[in-house]
């Protein structure tokens, strides 16, 4: 069996979800009432402020349990059915409604828990979940007490400003249990926070964002964040038209983790040994996939490591993982690319069975880095550096359109710069891009030190249907050549 603990603490954690055992007596419940192979159950409550133009918009303050049930497992998908229900006669009502869709019996093979070669009794062997400290009890007091402490004086900092602001305040704890009849029970638990703010002038004509996100309520710096989002709105006060083409970019980390977030999918193993991906071999040999090779410069270093201290995350597969894998699956730190060259792909069990390679999730918590020894810099030295360029503060829409190459396109957003001889010398209306960051990652002029990036709330994350806030995603900004600015977005 494996499990993870919450570490002690010195001060009593409060207790805004159910705890492991709690979530244990759902689980069990379920699993008996039906004979279901799995079972997950999870119970997040977040605290959400909304702040526009000088006053609080909403807030929104809820808690939600959500239980789902594998009734099959092994090729196909798996009948997932979510419910909120947990009394003994509504609950009995779902399983009985989720038994109407099963699927096809599958082979017993699949479910014999003696057959040493069995994948299943091959899911739930003893491989350990790694130990993580995602919990800060600061954290979860602070949904009590960040409205009273920090709003008033941010919405007071928007309004000083001078700038039409929005803000989102929101933080989040969650305890998430996947229980399996063969004997895995995976249990972790999280707290996380998040706050972007954008500004605007009075007159429409510049945009500055800016955004922190942090386990811990207590590192981000709500004034900070603020400010930033002014002073790039100052900046971007009446920009000018210019011509699209291929220039020297200086992307800012929100704009790099993009990119990043979006190019997780190429690491799936059966995307690449299908020769969807750029990191797929085309060479027309027997060899499907460029492992051993490099694939970006060599400056540069991506992993994903659920005790990483900045990029931690839950140490198992979560459901809507790659290919329907196993839910509750340890999953292990991998190194994705190591100073350019691609070291490991991304499988689920059922591969990680057929190509004898330890199953993992797609990079969806990434930490890209500069390499050992290498030289870093500040976005303001790349300014300094640029003889001729564009500094984006961000993108966003940004799109896949296609995946053998991972090229991808999007928008500039809130604040977009021509850099001339070190200088910012004004605001541009912003660009459409067209790049892969498969080939931009190549022509790497300089590297920073890498941080953390807020993402933001979206319409679909506030309803928590996706993970929020996003999973930690920590890169350096980039200074990078011939980046290809396709179109003018902005065309007013």
């Amino acid at each position: 069996m494996s499990e993870n603990h919450r570490g002690s603490s010195a001060a009593p954690s409060p207790r805004r979800v159910l705890t492991r055992d709690e979530l244990l007596v759902v689980a069990h419940k379920m699993m008996d009432m039906n004979k279901q192979q799995a079972v997950w159950v999870e119970h997040t409550t977040f605290a959400v402020t909304k702040i526009a133009n000088g006053r609080v918009l909403r807030s929104e303050d809820g808690e939600l349990i959500r239980s789902s049930f594998v009734s099959s497992f092994g090729s196909g998908i798996p009948v997932v059915i979510q419910t909120n229900q947990h009394r003994d006669p509504s609950l009995r009502r779902v399983l009985e409604a989720a038994e109407r869709l099963r699927p096809p019996p599958i082979p017993a093979r699949l479910i014999e828990p003696d057959d040493p070669n069995d994948e299943v009794n091959f899911t739930f062997n003893d491989r350990p979940l790694l130990p993580v400290s995602l919990w800060s009890s600061s954290t979860v007091y602070a949904m009590n007490t960040v409205r009273g402490e920090v709003v008033p004086a941010l919405v007071e900092q928007l309004r000083a400003s001078g700038f039409l602001g929005a803000a989102t305040l929101g933080i989040m704890a969650r305890s998430a249990l996947y229980l399996y009849r063969q004997g895995l029970t995976s249990y972790g638990e999280e707290t996380d926070s998040e706050l972007t703010i954008t500004a605007r002038t009075p007159d429409g004509t510049g945009s500055g964002w800016h955004g922190a996100a942090n386990r811990e309520w207590g590192r981000i710096a709500a004034p900070t964040v603020a400010a930033r989002a002014a002073e790039i709105t100052r900046l971007s006060r009446s920009p000018v038209m210019l011509e699209p083409g291929r220039r020297t970019a200086i992307l800012g980390p929100a704009a790099v983790a993009q990119l990043v977030y979006a190019m997780a999918p190429a690491f799936a193993g059966a995307l690449v040994r299908s020769r969807q991906s750029p990191l797929s071999d085309l060479s027309g040999g027997d060899r499907t996939t460029k492992l051993g090779r490099q694939v970006v410069d060599p400056r540069i270093v991506m992993t994903s490591d659920p005790a990483d201290p900045l990029g931690g995350y839950l140490p198992f597969f979560e459901l809507g993982g790659i290919e329907y894998g196993i839910f509750g699956y340890p999953t292990a730190a991998t190194t994705w690319i190591d100073r350019g060259i691609l070291t490991n792909l991304a499988y689920n069990v059922g591969g990680s069975v057929q190509y004898r390679l330890p199953a993992v999730d797609i990079p969806r918590s990434v930490h890209l880095r500069a390499a050992p020894g290498t030289h870093t810099a500040t976005i303001e030295e790349m300014i300094t550096n640029c003889k001729d360029g564009i500094y984006v503060n961000r993108f966003s829409n940004v799109n896949v359109v296609d995946n053998p190459s991972m090229l991808m396109t999007g928008v500039t957003r809130d604040g977009c710069f021509l850099v001339k001889d070190g200088k910012i010398v004004k605001p541009v209306k912003n660009f459409r891009f067209l790049e892969s960051p498969f080939f931009s990652f190549n022509k790497l002029e300089m590297i920073g030190d890498a941080e953390r990036v807020a993402f933001g709330l979206s319409r679909e994350a506030g309803e928590l249907r996706i993970h929020w806030p996003q999973l930690p995603v920590i890169v350096p900004p980039m200074m990078i050549r011939d980046f290809n600015f396709s179109g003018i977005a902005d065309m007013a």
